[in-house]
């Protein structure tokens, strides 16, 4: 059990890194907090924490099929992002703040599997595993060869850092009135918009 804590650490603490930089991720992790709830945020969140551990786990298994497929499919994945960007952003504009936040059991588990498909279809989310997996370790010992601890760690890192970011948003906003609330829904659909796009055109 210590050596599994010994591992989890360094996995843990590189989940948290690559989550934090903010993106399309930490954006609709924020937007959702907002609009329909705190335990929306959270379910998203959890959904990207998901995606990075499976590719942290398919980086260790498999770099090298992972590094050839990711090459060869970053230019769909890219604009499969992209469009599913500007999708959300369009429905983000389009339905209104709700002013009641029930959250249903179907409801989080739609906020969860989409946020895991988003993520994934984001190379972002993978290329920083692969980098690690890609770099000579002089010890042969690196931080993606111990086994489960990894995906687990990296798993609990990357959640930490969107379950801390849900919170804050809830704490800081929650006292906003409505139209204000509708406000930043706008201003983050758009944003969500001028992603999707940057992610399309950088195919072209």
């Amino acid at each position: 059990m210590t050596q599994l804590l010994v591992d989890m650490l360094p996995a843990a603490m590189l989940g948290l890194f690559v989550a934090i930089p903010f993106g399309p991720i930490c954006l609709m992790c924020v937007q959702r907090t907002l609009a329909s709830g705190i335990w929306f945020g959270i379910a998203s969140g959890f959904g990207a924490a998901v995606a990075h551990g499976l590719f942290s786990f398919l980086a260790q298994t498999s770099a090298v099929v992972l590094a050839q497929t990711a090459v060869t499919v970053q230019a769909p994945l890219r604009i499969a992002g992209g469009l599913a960007l500007i999708v959300i952003g369009l429905r983000t504009y389009l339905v209104p703040t709700r002013t009641t936040r029930v959250a249903r059991s179907r409801d989080l588990c739609s906020a969860f599997l989409s946020m895991l498909l988003i993520a994934a279809a984001n190379p972002m989310t993978s290329l920083p595993y692969l980098a690690i997996v890609a770099v000579p370790q002089a010890e042969r010992q690196p931080i993606m060869s111990c086994g489960l601890a990894v995906p687990i760690g990296v798993m609990l890192g990357s959640a930490s850092w969107y379950l801390a970011l849900a919170l804050a948003a809830n704490t800081m906003f929650q006292n906003l009135e409505h139209a204000m609330l509708d406000r930043l829904n706008t201003l983050a659909a758009i944003l969500l918009i001028g992603l999707g796009a940057a992610f399309c055109v950088r195919v072209a």
